[in-house]
């Protein structure tokens, strides 16, 4: 791609230079705007998202092998700067945008170790994800469909930040979230629910969330965003989600949740369900 006096921000690879106009999404799909022919690239693997103010932020998509910033591999969206290196399944470019440049570049910055230890604490996990991602995918245009996805997950962001919580991880189509059970953790928790629930009717993709509460095993560095969150009430709670999928229900809450937002929160029983991997039946209910 040639490139043009007017370019404020673009990609080198291999001499080659790939100017940034708006989102720009990456992946092996024909569908991207950049098309990644490797078997380490995921099908829609990373965004690159334009804010208004001309920043740009790297957006991994829960892509199996991972989207690399200088060297470290990236958990949640980072602002991009002049020089900034990014690797995506063998692929190396270098991010270029000279007038926004801060003077700063993050090109050996030192790099923090996550720390070893494991704590088990109570948190809530909210798990989100766009219906029908698939077949979104396949009949949109790649930079209607990074404009789609980048503007979801901003939305989701603003939204779980300002209440609080923390995104853990993106899922490509979806988020897992979390929050330390603190003294305000539950009313931030309804109030994320009621905000949630109204994006649900504005105009946007179609998506469905869930809010689980358990006890989570938590190693990483809480700094930087990069927590791992481990254990069975993680994987209960995508458990949740698919079946909130089956049962075509836009919003669950598990039976812990309701427990503990019974006095918060209205909810209906929508029934008790065996779930995969987990004895006995658990109630289900919807927001």
């Amino acid at each position: 791609m040639n490139l043009t006096e007017q370019r404020e921000a673009w990609l080198e690879r291999d001499g080659d230079q790939y100017v940034l106009h708006s989102d720009c999404s990456l992946g092996r799909a024909a569908l991207n705007t950049l098309v990644l022919e490797s078997p380490k690239v995921s099908r829609l693997h990373a965004i690159i998202h334009l804010e208004n103010a001309g920043a740009f932020w790297l957006i991994d998509l829960g892509s199996s092998n991972g989207t690399f910033l200088n060297k470290r591999r990236i958990h949640e969206p980072v602002r991009l700067h002049d020089h900034d290196q990014i690797i995506i399944g063998g692929n190396v470019f270098v991010f270029r945008q000279p007038r926004k440049d801060s003077g700063e570049h993050a090109i050996g910055r030192p790099v923090l170790t996550l720390r070893e230890d494991v704590e088990n604490l109570p948190c809530w996990l909210l798990v989100a994800d766009i219906k029908n991602f698939t077949r979104l995918s396949r009949r949109m245009a790649s930079d209607k469909l990074a404009i789609l996805v980048s503007s979801w997950l901003a939305m989701c962001k603003e939204i779980i930040e300002g209440h609080q919580g923390a995104i853990n991880k993106y899922l490509g189509d979806g988020i897992l979230a979390y929050w330390r059970d603190d003294d305000d953790a539950a009313e931030n928790i309804v109030a994320v629910i009621a905000a949630l629930k109204k994006a649900q009717t504005r105009p946007g993709p179609r998506f469905r969330f869930i809010v689980h509460y358990g006890l989570v095993a938590i190693g990483g560095v809480a700094s930087m965003r990069e927590e791992s969150l481990m254990g069975s009430e993680v994987n209960l709670a995508f458990r949740l989600e698919k079946l909130a999928a089956s049962l075509g229900e836009a919003s669950g809450i598990s039976d812990t949740a309701h427990g503990k937002l019974r006095e918060l929160l209205p909810a209906r029983l929508l029934g008790n369900y065996e779930l995969k991997g987990f004895e006995g039946e658990r109630a289900f209910f919807a927001a």
